[in-house]
Protein backbone atom coordinates (compact mmCIF):
# COMPACT_ATOMS: atom_id res chain seq x y z
CA UNK A 1 0.00 0.00 0.00
CA UNK A 2 2.83 2.43 0.92
CA UNK A 3 4.63 1.64 -2.35
CA UNK A 4 1.45 2.28 -4.38
CA UNK A 5 0.93 5.60 -2.57
CA UNK A 6 4.51 6.65 -3.29
CA UNK A 7 4.10 5.72 -6.97
CA UNK A 8 0.88 7.77 -7.23
CA UNK A 9 2.53 10.77 -5.55
CA UNK A 10 5.46 10.47 -7.97
CA UNK A 11 3.05 10.43 -10.93
CA UNK A 12 1.16 13.45 -9.55
CA UNK A 13 4.44 15.34 -9.29
CA UNK A 14 5.41 14.35 -12.85
CA UNK A 15 2.06 15.30 -14.35
CA UNK A 16 2.01 18.58 -12.39
CA UNK A 17 5.41 19.46 -13.83
CA UNK A 18 4.25 18.48 -17.34
CA UNK A 19 1.16 20.68 -16.95
CA UNK A 20 3.29 23.57 -15.72
CA UNK A 21 5.63 23.24 -18.72
CA UNK A 22 2.68 23.00 -21.10
CA UNK A 23 0.97 26.07 -19.66
CA UNK A 24 4.25 27.93 -19.67
CA UNK A 25 4.78 27.12 -23.35
CA UNK A 26 1.33 28.37 -24.32
CA UNK A 27 1.54 31.49 -22.19
CA UNK A 28 5.11 32.26 -23.31
CA UNK A 29 3.89 33.09 -26.80
CA UNK A 30 1.37 35.48 -25.25
CA UNK A 31 3.94 36.98 -22.85
CA UNK A 32 6.28 37.82 -25.73
CA UNK A 33 3.83 40.45 -26.92
CA UNK A 34 3.37 42.13 -23.54
CA UNK A 35 4.76 45.60 -22.87
CA UNK A 36 6.41 44.39 -19.64
CA UNK A 37 8.91 41.64 -18.83
CA UNK A 38 7.92 38.47 -16.98
CA UNK A 39 9.73 39.67 -13.84
CA UNK A 40 7.89 42.99 -14.02
CA UNK A 41 4.66 41.05 -14.45
CA UNK A 42 5.42 39.15 -11.23
CA UNK A 43 5.96 42.45 -9.44
CA UNK A 44 2.67 43.84 -10.79
CA UNK A 45 0.80 40.70 -9.74
CA UNK A 46 2.21 40.87 -6.23
CA UNK A 47 1.35 44.55 -5.93
CA UNK A 48 -2.19 43.77 -7.08
CA UNK A 49 -2.76 41.47 -4.12
CA UNK A 50 -0.76 43.40 -1.54
CA UNK A 51 -1.39 47.06 -2.38
CA UNK A 52 -0.60 49.42 -0.98
CA UNK A 53 2.79 47.79 -0.38
CA UNK A 54 6.29 49.07 0.25
CA UNK A 55 9.24 47.95 -1.88
CA UNK A 56 10.72 46.25 1.18
CA UNK A 57 7.54 44.20 1.78
CA UNK A 58 7.42 43.38 -1.92
CA UNK A 59 11.03 42.14 -1.93
CA UNK A 60 10.31 39.92 1.08
CA UNK A 61 7.16 38.49 -0.49
CA UNK A 62 8.84 37.76 -3.83
CA UNK A 63 12.11 36.56 -2.25
CA UNK A 64 14.04 39.09 -4.33
CA UNK A 65 16.79 41.51 -3.42
CA UNK A 66 15.74 45.10 -2.76
CA UNK A 67 17.85 46.10 -5.76
CA UNK A 68 16.00 43.76 -8.11
CA UNK A 69 12.65 45.06 -6.91
CA UNK A 70 13.85 48.64 -7.18
CA UNK A 71 14.84 48.12 -10.83
CA UNK A 72 11.46 46.68 -11.72
CA UNK A 73 9.57 49.31 -9.74
CA UNK A 74 11.52 52.16 -11.36
CA UNK A 75 10.80 50.85 -14.86
CA UNK A 76 7.13 50.16 -14.09
CA UNK A 77 6.68 53.63 -12.63
CA UNK A 78 8.37 55.25 -15.61
CA UNK A 79 6.05 53.37 -17.98
CA UNK A 80 2.95 54.37 -16.00
CA UNK A 81 2.06 50.98 -14.51
CA UNK A 82 2.48 51.89 -10.84
CA UNK A 83 2.53 54.97 -8.65
CA UNK A 84 4.44 55.62 -5.45
CA UNK A 85 2.81 57.44 -2.58
CA UNK A 86 4.68 58.58 0.50
CA UNK A 87 3.41 57.38 3.87
CA UNK A 88 1.67 60.23 5.67
CA UNK A 89 3.47 59.48 8.96
CA UNK A 90 6.91 58.56 7.60
CA UNK A 91 7.78 60.22 4.29
CA UNK A 92 10.75 57.85 3.84
CA UNK A 93 8.34 54.97 3.24
CA UNK A 94 6.77 54.84 -0.20
CA UNK A 95 3.80 52.65 -0.99
CA UNK A 96 3.20 51.17 -4.41
CA UNK A 97 -0.20 50.90 -6.08
CA UNK A 98 -1.37 49.94 -9.54
CA UNK A 99 -2.57 52.37 -12.17
CA UNK A 100 -5.67 51.71 -14.31
CA UNK A 101 -3.27 50.82 -17.14
CA UNK A 102 -1.69 47.96 -15.18
CA UNK A 103 -5.04 46.84 -13.79
CA UNK A 104 -6.28 46.45 -17.39
CA UNK A 105 -3.09 44.61 -18.41
CA UNK A 106 -3.45 42.13 -15.54
CA UNK A 107 -7.14 41.64 -16.39
CA UNK A 108 -6.26 40.90 -20.02
CA UNK A 109 -3.65 38.35 -18.93
CA UNK A 110 -6.11 36.75 -16.51
CA UNK A 111 -8.69 36.47 -19.30
CA UNK A 112 -6.07 34.83 -21.54
CA UNK A 113 -5.21 32.28 -18.84
CA UNK A 114 -8.88 31.53 -18.17
CA UNK A 115 -9.49 30.96 -21.88
CA UNK A 116 -6.52 28.59 -22.10
CA UNK A 117 -7.62 26.67 -18.99
CA UNK A 118 -11.17 26.51 -20.34
CA UNK A 119 -9.93 24.89 -23.54
CA UNK A 120 -7.70 22.48 -21.63
CA UNK A 121 -10.47 21.47 -19.22
CA UNK A 122 -13.39 21.23 -21.63
CA UNK A 123 -12.97 17.44 -21.73
CA UNK A 124 -13.44 17.14 -17.96
CA UNK A 125 -16.83 16.44 -16.45
CA UNK A 126 -18.31 18.67 -13.76
CA UNK A 127 -17.63 15.92 -11.20
CA UNK A 128 -13.96 15.70 -12.26
CA UNK A 129 -13.61 19.47 -12.01
CA UNK A 130 -15.14 19.46 -8.52
CA UNK A 131 -12.74 16.73 -7.35
CA UNK A 132 -9.78 18.60 -8.87
CA UNK A 133 -10.81 21.81 -7.13
CA UNK A 134 -11.23 20.05 -3.80
CA UNK A 135 -7.82 18.38 -4.01
CA UNK A 136 -6.12 21.55 -5.23
CA UNK A 137 -7.71 23.65 -2.47
CA UNK A 138 -6.77 21.16 0.22
CA UNK A 139 -3.19 20.96 -1.05
CA UNK A 140 -2.88 24.73 -1.28
CA UNK A 141 -4.18 25.19 2.26
CA UNK A 142 -1.73 22.58 3.56
CA UNK A 143 1.20 24.29 1.79
CA UNK A 144 0.24 27.66 3.25
CA UNK A 145 0.21 26.20 6.76
CA UNK A 146 3.57 24.44 6.41
CA UNK A 147 6.81 26.02 7.54
CA UNK A 148 9.38 26.18 4.73
CA UNK A 149 12.16 23.66 5.14
CA UNK A 150 15.79 24.17 4.34
CA UNK A 151 17.18 21.85 1.66
CA UNK A 152 18.51 18.47 2.72
CA UNK A 153 22.27 18.47 3.36
CA UNK A 154 23.01 16.47 0.19
CA UNK A 155 21.20 18.94 -2.11
CA UNK A 156 23.46 21.35 -3.97
CA UNK A 157 22.61 24.94 -3.16
CA UNK A 158 24.43 28.22 -3.70
CA UNK A 159 25.77 27.98 -0.15
CA UNK A 160 27.29 24.52 -0.69
CA UNK A 161 28.89 25.17 -4.08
Amino acid sequence: MKQRREEIIKRIFETSEAMKRGMYGHMLSYFQHLPVSRSQLEVLSAIKYMQPVSSKELANQLHLSPGAVSQSVDALEQDGYIVRKADAKDRRIQYLTLTPQSTQLLQDIDNQRKELLGRVMQELSLEELEVWLKVQSKTSMHLQNMQPKTPAPNVNTKETK
